[in-house]
């Protein structure tokens, strides 16, 4: 067997025989065995207190560059937080915004990708342009075009939406942003692991992330990686001892911050969250998106299929293999009697949103809609 074989073998094991189903991926995904073994580790490591932090420190820098392989950037570019939003109003609020400024988002974004934008534009006196969907939640990139003009300053998208999984064409924002000398933040966490992605290629200005959805990692741990540029214009918005140097050095109020990216890593490192997302990373690197990507869509279809034979709605799918379909009755009801039965769904966009990983099989599927019908 290849690398990629058993590395995918080693992620389907523990779902196997499970009585749980996870679909609910692009919410809150199970852990993966690489990470909770990572996780274990570190935590024992811990017990060694100031003894053991040379070499959790090592293994943090590792994860650095995990991520940043991930995303498509240099380690010296990414910063560790405590989760996506938390990045992201890292990049809203230290960013330099003068008045009359202009912000472009979606109409359909996850409040963590707006409500940081629409203060951060009410400290400087910039606006928020909020361009809307089409049917089905559909992205009118048209009308995205349109909205970014001479004012614009930054245009703030996430890569998957949430709702439905409909996907931004990140290479044509970026192209009409740049033209006008605007960045472009990505909220990245609904497709990083599992769609194609690559900073460096697109161009993108800044990408936020966490690990407990498609990167089966632990809850409450983000990144943002930032291009070279943009994170010499980024304030820092939270203080520590790490912003200005080492905890060791004497205070000195007038000393500058440090310039590398750790100036947005004020205190102590998020080492359990770091390293544990990094070895869930580890294993889906060596198993490759594309392979991801077949698998998880192979289910997808398969829920696709059964929902649309039993005459639900189903809203258009994309190359997310996020699938909202709409059956008889309240969806929060619905997705209540599915957990009652250990089968994990979200309810977006006025349905049940399903999102399969690599690990999901059709026999997951048939689980989910023999209940339905």
């Amino acid at each position: 067997m290849s690398t990629a074989d058993l590395a995918l073998a080693e992620l389907q094991a523990p779902f196997a025989d499970s009585a749980i189903v996870h679909l609910n991926n692009a919410g809150v995904s199970p852990l993966s065995s690489r990470a909770e073994r990572a996780i274990v580790d570190v935590a024992a490591v811990m017990r060694d207190g100031s003894l053991g932090m040379t070499r959790l420190l090592k293994r943090y820098e590792q994860a650095r560059g995990t991520f940043a392989r991930l995303v498509g950037c240099d380690a010296a570019d990414l910063a560790f937080f405590q989760t996506c939003a938390a990045a992201i109003s890292q990049v809203a609020f230290g960013l330099p915004l003068k008045a009359g400024a202009r912000i472009v988002r979606l109409d359909q974004e996850y409040p963590s990708n707006a409500y940081p934008w629409h203060r951060a534009a009410e400290r400087a006196g910039a606006v928020v342009d909020v361009v809307g969907s089409g049917a089905d939640y559909a992205i009118d990139h048209d009308a995205l075009i349109r909205a970014i003009g001479p004012q614009t300053a930054v245009v703030a998208v996430s890569y998957v939406q949430f709702q439905s999984g409909a996907v931004v064409d990140l290479a044509r924002v970026v192209e009409a942003a740049h033209k006008v000398s605007a960045i472009v933040v990505v909220d990245a966490i609904q497709g990083l692991g599992m769609l194609p992605f690559d900073m460096g290629a697109l161009g993108v200005d800044a990408v936020c992330g966490g690990t407990h959805k498609w990167l089966l990692g632990p809850v409450g741990h983000g990144f943002l990686a930032v291009s070279p540029s943009l994170r010499e214009r980024l304030v820092p918005v939270l203080q520590g001892a790490i912003t200005y140097g080492t905890p060791d050095d004497a205070v000195d109020a007038d000393k500058p911050t440090r310039r590398d990216i750790r100036r947005f890593e004020p205190g102590t490192p998020m080492l359990l969250g770091a390293i544990g997302g990094a070895a869930s990373v580890e294993l889906l690197l060596e198993i490759g998106q594309p392979r991801l990507h077949r698998e998880a869509m192979a289910v997808s279809a398969s829920i696709e299929e059964q929902a649309r034979r039993r005459g639900y709605s189903v809203q258009p799918r994309t190359i997310s293999p996020i699938v909202t379909f709409v059956p008889p009755g309240d969806p929060h009801d619905i997705a209540a009697m599915l957990r009652e039965a250990d089968i994990s769904v979200g309810v977006r966009g006025g349905g049940l949103r399903l999102a399969p990983h690599a690990f999901n099989s059709i026999a997951d599927v048939d689980r989910v809609f023999d209940l339905l019908g």
